[in-house]
């Protein structure tokens, strides 16, 4: 994707002005000379060696999800939740994510701007037709009972798409669902530096660290109106925290073993059927050159663009 430098200055300028307007940088700059840059679209933003997002020189504040957040959250199976809540009870509560929200403006995909905060076009940035942009930072690590340091994990809605692209470290995901003919699947997805992955629609999935701290940016849409599904109830692209209580999580987690991992749950969650491969997504690599990043597609791709990236997902997993 070819993009002036006028064009990175311009979304420079309005991607900080979205984060203060948001208060999701400080008023004071830090030094970033040590930090990694981030493939995000515009220069500037880095992650700094203790895990802080940095952007143009100020500490960006996340929201942090610990250990506490995962146990209160129901339903979640965990490999050896007695050793979790002991340790728990004597003080161990570590920070396993810190997610920004609405990192990137959120753009409407039949317009070809943004709409960042403090304008109108953001206060109304909901549904059908809107691409939202999180970003989350990972933190390495093993809980007792060996599982890796992971994300809450929820269901998605049915018509929501969901992209991700790791940006460091490397990442596991596990997601499971239902296909067209109502049969159950599960499968399992490992992803580095650079590669990108997406979800069909209507899934549960959860993140595990193979290598941290790892960064993951995402865009969600939905498709509802796209998909011709007259009458069907739209849902909010961006979900906040009812979407860990749409429905009871998959009982299955992931465990270390020696170099890689291991699957642990109780037998009922063999009624999702063997493990399987993650499903073909050949049909994203048009969208995602070498060179670009998926912040780029979400910042400056076309809006025919955008349209074509929602109905190629569309007929790929409607299929399923």
């Amino acid at each position: 994707m070819n993009v002036s430098i006028a064009d990175r200055r311009s979304a420079r300028r309005m991607v900080f002005e979205h984060l203060r307007d948001r208060t999701m940088v400080g008023p004071v700059d830090n030094d970033p000379r040590d930090g990694t840059a981030l493939a995000l679209g515009v220069p500037g933003i880095t992650l700094a060696p203790g895990g802080d997002v940095t952007a143009f020189g100020r500490r960006c504040h996340p929201q942090e999800r610990r250990l506490t957040d995962l146990l209160n959250t129901g339903g979640l199976y965990f490999a050896d939740r007695p050793a979790l809540e002991a340790a728990h009870g004597e003080g161990y509560d570590p920070v396993l994510y810190r997610a920004f929200r609405d990192f990137l403006p959120p753009r409407y995909v039949s317009d070809d701007h943004c709409n960042p905060a403090g304008t109108p076009g953001h206060e109304i940035a909901e549904g059908s037709g809107y691409m939202f942009a999180d970003l989350v930072v990972y933190q390495a690590g093993t809980l007792p009972g060996g599982e890796f340091f992971r994300s809450t994990g929820h269901w998605n809605l049915p018509w929501q798409l969901e992209i991700f692209q790791i940006l460091i470290g490397q990442v596991l995901m596990l997601v499971g669902g239902r296909d067209r003919r109502g049969q159950p699947f599960l499968y399992s997805q490992v992803c580095g530096p650079g590669e990108a992955m997406a979800v069909p629609f209507g899934v549960w999935h959860v993140s595990y660290v193979l290598d941290g701290p790892a960064v993951v940016f995402n865009v969600t849409t939905d498709v509802t109106t796209l998909a011709g599904e007259r009458g069907f109830r739209q849902g909010p692209a961006r979900q906040g925290p009812a979407k860990y209580r749409r429905a009871a999580p998959i009982a299955v987690t992931a465990c270390r073993r020696n170099a890689g991992y291991h699957l642990v749950g109780p037998q009922a969650a063999s009624r999702w059927g063997p493990l399987a491969g993650p499903p073909d997504t050949s049909w994203l690599r048009p969208f995602l050159a070498v060179t670009d990043s998926l912040a780029d597609l979400h910042l400056y791709a076309s809006s025919s663009r955008l349209a074509d990236l929602q109905r190629a997902a569309l007929h790929a997993y409607r299929l399923m």
